[in-house]
């Protein structure tokens, strides 16, 4: 992959990421020892929103945000794509438990606001501490050069919150640079059978966040 295709990539992936702060603050050892035996409540956000850079909308300026946004409702709909935040969540909350003895409290509860004290509010008053895990930005974005072609992208956030301090105590998201291994052509390619190389492609990319997550959060993972 040129650069120019990259930088593409990786400007249009800044557009899809909105405007969340991402800190990296990897679990300390000490954490880590006080996670064991306790209980861990696992709360998801609500999603940004999932929008499509359509060629024209994108051609139009601010004016083709809401027919970007429509394309992307359409898609997940009629494609039947689910948030990955919960999945994620559930990979994370398992690795906390088989890896620091902690013990993942079922069933996951959710959180309208991602501030930590309404997060901890939303966790069942047993937890400790709290997973909290969002998408902050997904879609289909379209490359500058060839205006044509067009690529999913996956953004994560991941805290681990204490439900007595309501203090971060570790954070963490997956903004993924290119490598090389994602999909790039024609939008019609991408959305063809129901949607098929769309999910393939998103499948993709948040294993990779898992990876990132696991990693630059619970400090476990290569």
């Amino acid at each position: 992959m040129n650069a120019i295709l990259r930088g593409g990539i990786a400007a249009c992936a800044a557009m899809l990421a909105g405007c969340t702060t991402i800190s990296t603050t990897t679990m300390s050892d000490a954490v880590a020892t006080q996670l064991r035996d306790q209980p861990i409540a696992i709360v998801t956000l609500p999603p940004s929103t999932f929008a499509v850079m359509l060629t024209h909308g994108v051609g139009l300026g601010p004016l083709g945000i809401p027919e970007m946004i429509a394309e992307g409702r359409r898609v997940l709909a009629d494609d039947h794509i689910a948030d990955p935040a919960d999945a994620i969540a559930g990979v994370l909350g398992d690795a906390l438990a088989g890896q620091r003895g902690a013990v993942v409290l079922e069933p996951h509860a959710t959180s309208q606001a991602a501030d930590p004290a309404a997060i901890v509010a939303a966790a069942p008053p047993a937890a400790r501490y709290v997973l909290a895990v969002g998408t902050v930005s997904w879609g289909v974005g379209n490359l500058p050069m060839p205006r044509s072609n067009y690529f999913v992208s996956y953004v994560a956030r991941a805290r681990l919150i204490d439900a007595r301090t309501k203090a971060v105590v570790a954070e963490a998201g997956c903004m993924q640079p290119p490598d090389g291994s994602e999909f790039n052509g024609a939008y019609a390619e991408l959305a063809a059978d129901n949607g098929r190389l769309i999910k393939t492609e998103l499948a993709a990319r948040v294993d990779r966040c898992i990876h990132f997550l696991q990693r630059d959060l619970l400090g476990t993972g290569a």
